[in-house]
């Protein structure tokens, strides 16, 4: 019961993100953000549905699985201010774009969400016996879910940055080495839609992010000094 819940909310969170988008971005835009993030959408899935799958050790694949994830994005978001430096002199601070505010929203829903699986793991450790190794994977399942949580929250907190060395968004640094042109959506003119040289291959080629209306004119002028303006039609082919 509890999988296929889960599977419930989770396919009507991404349709009813994708419905938002497709409203505030317009749908090639929407189509184009959910491909970019449908690689990272895919791993978060697995991570939380394969315990659920795991019948023989289910527990230590599980525990092994919170515990990577823990560290990794503790690691990920402590590095953060040096990758940034790395970025070089900060250009223009756009502030908190949409995409920001909506995550932030999202981040405080699964801040609930962890406070009810903290409830829920701290009764059932404190009604029934349980064994030290069953402490220990509740511990990590709590730890997966703050963790998850906080850096949604994070990512809604998060700035809009464009230095010398490339645009930070999102807790990431794309270097203007790696993108190839940039636009601006007809139907949406504050939607800015980049296209970049993928790290791995089967990952995406295009971006779009909807920007602070009154940072248009100046994103525009700090980019085109970068990259080459594309015309929108050319994105239709992407």
């Amino acid at each position: 019961m509890a999988f296929w819940g889960y599977i419930l909310v989770v396919g009507l969170t991404l349709v009813g993100s994708y419905l938002l988008l497709t409203r505030v971005m317009g749908q090639e835009a929407a189509s184009r953000n959910l491909r970019y993030a449908l690689p990272w959408i895919v791993v978060g899935f697995a991570i939380a549905v394969i315990p659920f799958l795991v019948t023989l050790g289910g527990q230590i694949v599980w525990s092994v699985l919170y515990l990577g994830y823990v560290v990794s994005i503790g690691v990920w978001l402590l590095h953060w201010p040096r990758r940034k430096r790395k970025a070089g002199a900060l250009l223009l601070n756009a502030g908190r774009t949409w995409h920001n505010k909506f995550l932030f929203w999202i981040g405080i829903a699964e801040v609930g969400v962890a406070t009810m699986i903290t409830w829920i793991s701290w009764v059932s450790l404190t009604e029934f016996a349980d064994t030290s190794n069953g402490v220990v994977h509740t511990s990590l399942a709590v730890a997966f879910w703050w963790t998850l949580a906080l850096l949604i929250v994070f990512l809604g907190l998060n700035k809009l940055e464009l230095r010398e060395n490339g645009l930070c968004f999102l807790y990431n640094v794309v270097p203007w080495k790696r993108m190839k042109s940039y636009t601006w959506e007809v139907t949406h003119p504050s939607t800015l839609t980049i296209r970049v040289r993928p790290r791995l291959i089967f990952l995406p080629d295009t971006m779009s992010i909807k920007v602070p209306e009154m940072y248009r004119d100046d994103i525009d002028r700090v980019i085109q000094t970068y990259i080459p303006f594309s015309p929108p039609d050319s994105l239709a082919l992407s």
